[in-house]
């Protein structure tokens, strides 16, 4: 995971990109389930959101203790932010408890993108055999339906990534990984982070650490907008869905507090829509840096530059496979030459000029 690289080094503060908005999802939880546990909602018939208010204001060194205590764990969840956007994206494998369900997940996913693939392909209208207006008019209706069709086919597959091929020795090419993630923001983040790179032969997720250094800073500063904004929207996403499953139980209710859930889930579910969102603008900006910068990397480390993008597709592949290898230099990069810039020669001067 790409969005990984960028959050490594942490600092004071719990990151080197904290800020307020971190405080959002925490504050949120713990100020939301304080709230029901001070109200009563959870053990009396009539709760009383008033109740907070008094305790507040009798005892304003509660309220100081609460906010640093908020502010503590914000702090001390920070290092743990990506964790949550893995989660969020679908790395549950690495947990035994939930890999049946990702595999479940993931299954669904690819369900839903040959669904799509079978309607782009199999949506068609049959030219009219009549030049009558009513028969033309048919066909033209039928004709926008179909183009909605293959459109919303065209936008379903293009959230998942494309899958990894291998040529065969028959000539045949088949599937070696499809390259499918449990959950739509999973798919959305591996489908950018493959095309970045793979258009002109490179793999992003060995090659982006060598091409981060070479980033303009306005690039830079973009790509790092971006990714403190999927931070924020898959923090702000577990965030109220922990407080929808601690106030579940207020259904049973059957009052105006059994709301509490329902209203949790909606802003559970429009964060994670804001998380994809924005997953989406960042494979945007990670494909503009490979765009502009992959030459920049290669000068940086010596390369001598391709001149057709034939000739570049092979070198970034063996450069790819050999930065993601354990071999030297010498065994993988045979055939390739540096290319040094050039140094003015050293001229021997007697002592004393200038």
């Amino acid at each position: 995971m790409l969005t990984a690289l960028t959050q490594a080094g942490t600092r004071a503060l719990g990151g080197a990109r904290f800020s307020l908005v971190n405080l959002l999802p925490t504050s949120f939880l713990i100020i939301f389930v304080a709230l029901l546990i001070t109200s009563g909602a959870y053990t009396q018939r009539q709760p009383d959101p008033a109740k907070v208010i008094d305790k507040l204001g009798t005892n304003p060194g509660w309220s100081i203790a609460a906010a640093f205590g908020i502010f503590l764990l914000a702090v001390l969840l920070r290092p743990f932010q990506t964790a949550l956007v893995q989660i969020l994206e679908g790395y549950w494998r690495r947990w035994r408890l939930i890999e049946f369900a990702a595999g479940v997940a993931t299954e669904r996913h690819r369900r839903i993108k040959n669904t799509a693939e079978v309607r782009q392909h199999q949506a068609w209208a049959n030219p009219p055999n009549d030049s009558k207006f009513e028969v033309v008019a048919d066909y033209a209706r039928r004709t926008r339906r179909v183009d909605q069709i293959r459109r919303h086919a065209l936008a379903v597959i293009g959230r998942y990534p494309l899958p990894e091929m291998r040529d065969l020795a028959d000539g045949h090419r088949t599937i070696v990984d499809d390259r499918l993630m449990p959950t739509l923001l999973g798919n959305v983040l591996r489908d950018a982070e493959d095309n970045a790179g793979r258009r002109y032969g490179l793999r992003a997720t060995v090659v982006y650490p060598r091409l981060y250094p070479t980033l303009s800073p306005k690039l830079d500063a973009a790509i790092s907008q971006q990714l403190d904004l999927i931070d924020t929207t898959s923090a702000l996403c577990i965030g109220f869905a922990a407080a929808a499953l601690s106030s579940l139980s207020l259904l049973i209710r059957l009052d105006r507090w059994s709301i509490a859930p329902l209203i949790t889930t909606t802003l559970a579910l429009l964060a994670y829509r804001g998380a994809v969102r924005a997953a989406r603008g960042y494979g945007r900006l990670l494909a503009t840096a490979f765009d502009l910068h992959r030459f920049d990397m290669l000068t940086a480390l010596h390369y001598e530059l391709p001149r057709t993008p034939a000739v570049e597709a092979n070198f970034n592949k063996t450069l790819s496979s050999f930065l993601d290898s354990k071999s030297s230099a010498a065994d993988r990069l045979r055939g390739v030459h540096y290319a040094h810039p050039l140094s003015p020669p050293l001229v021997d001067k007697a002592p004393g000029s200038s």
